[in-house]
């Protein structure tokens, strides 16, 4: 048979890191936090970040910029922006070539071309993304409400998003207790192996406390729970099949992968910072747990410290690991499609793997209210699985540059 039939699809032209956020989202979460963490003043931020897995796979070049105003002493209005320009090639789902027994060989008896291949076949992509937010925090007493709407759009998504946070202040601001909500409508568009437009609908609840254990301590600890559904497949992700739906046992051939159609999420979060003023610093660690009806469950473990150096400089290294089981119905490859299980996904961000970040950033005073900051990032994610190819894995590089200013 051709291979090309057998472990290439329509080109990708979109990726989403697992986990349930989308990159832009995450991404306008950490621009917001990290503009904002040192200051309450008018202000304005920008940010560029490169992320580039090596193989020449994923390279994501993200801008983001940030706007913050408080006209009102009961009134802040925030707004933010993000633009991704995305190239490379991603996994297609199918396991090395070198992996399939059934190819059919020519009159010479020679295997396809690149049938010997031991790396994963990759699909080129490019893309371009636009998003952005916009916030109002309402203040009344030790109370702040915050309702956000937020818009983003590529080629072959649209998603429409809105939320609203409730936060009050008790015990003469020891105690900070936070409630919120977020509905999300998105639209996935014809591409790859979808060929008409489906819907895909989100909402999650969010329910923490942040408590001041001390004048250096302070604990947060929140928990959530989630529901996503319609349209949850990759429409670029294929699982091969043996014997097609023709029932060739010599054509083996990608075919589009097929997950549930709805999906619980449930997180718990605890973090505890401590300041440690002998050294002109502060340290912070962090437990996450996850669990869903995929049969995930997903521990993520970071350690932070804070280091200030004179009066101009903070340096801050940073470790993560991340580890999860995999999904109930993920497979590398399946024998027959006409005797296909209900659900099925290949995609490797859905097998037993871990994650390693570690990385270091530095903000840099260089007026009273001009900061600038760098930051690098090295991430390597591993297969714990024992049968997924290890070339389904990315390793990456992160390399960041901003700047942010008061007025």
């Amino acid at each position: 048979m051709n291979m090309s039939s057998a472990l290439n699809k329509p080109s990708n032209t979109s990726a989403r890191p697992s986990g349930g956020v989308s990159w832009i989202q995450a991404t306008l979460t950490l621009c917001s936090l990290h503009a904002l963490q040192t200051h309450a003043e008018d202000t304005a931020g920008y940010r560029f970040e490169s992320y580039k897995e090596g193989g020449g796979r994923i390279n994501i070049e993200t801008q983001s910029g940030l706007f913050e105003i408080s006209p009102k002493s009961w009134l802040t209005l925030k707004a933010d922006v993000v633009y991704d320009a995305i190239s490379g090639a991603s996994p297609t789902g199918s396991p090395p070539p070198s992996s399939i027994t059934n190819w059919v060989t020519d009159a010479n008896g020679n295997l396809p071309p690149g049938a010997n291949s031991t790396s994963v076949p990759l699909s080129p992509m490019s893309d371009e993304r636009w998003a952005g937010s916009l916030a109002a925090t309402f203040s009344y007493k030790q109370h702040r409400f915050t309702p956000l709407i937020s818009y983003g759009e590529e080629h072959d998504y649209r998603a429409r998003g809105g939320a609203f946070n409730y936060s009050v202040d008790l015990f003469e601001k020891n105690t900070t207790l936070n409630v919120g909500y977020s509905h999300n409508s998105d639209e996935v568009l014809p591409n790859g192996f979808l060929h008409t437009q489906q819907p895909k609908d989100a909402d999650d609840i969010i329910i923490g406390v942040n408590q001041l254990l001390g004048p250096k301590t302070v604990l947060t600890a929140n928990i959530s729970f989630g529901n996503a559904r319609g349209y949850l497949n990759d429409q670029y992700k294929g699982v091969l099949f043996e014997s097609t739906p023709q029932g060739d046992p010599l054509a083996p051939a990608l075919e589009p992968e097929q997950r549930p159609g709805n999906r619980n999420k449930y997180i718990a979060f605890l973090s505890l910072t401590q300041d440690i003023t002998p050294l002109n610093a502060s340290v912070e660690g962090s437990y996450r747990f996850f669990h869903d009806t995929y049969d995930i469950n997903a521990h993520t473990v970071e350690l932070g410290w804070n280091q200030k150096l004179g009066k101009f400089l903070l340096i801050s290294p940073f470790f993560r690991y991340y580890h999860q089981s995999q999904a109930s119905f993920y497979v590398t490859q399946l024998p027959d499609y006409d005797t296909r299980p209900e659900f099925y996904s290949a995609d490797y961000r859905l097998s037993q793997l871990e994650t390693f970040t570690l990385g270091v950033s530095a903000s840099i005073k260089l007026k009273e209210w001009f900061w600038l900051d760098v930051g690098y990032k090295r991430y390597v994610m591993d297969g714990l699985d024992g049968e997924t190819s290890s070339t389904a894995y990315p390793k990456a590089n992160i390399v960041s540059v901003g700047a942010r200013l008061w007025f």
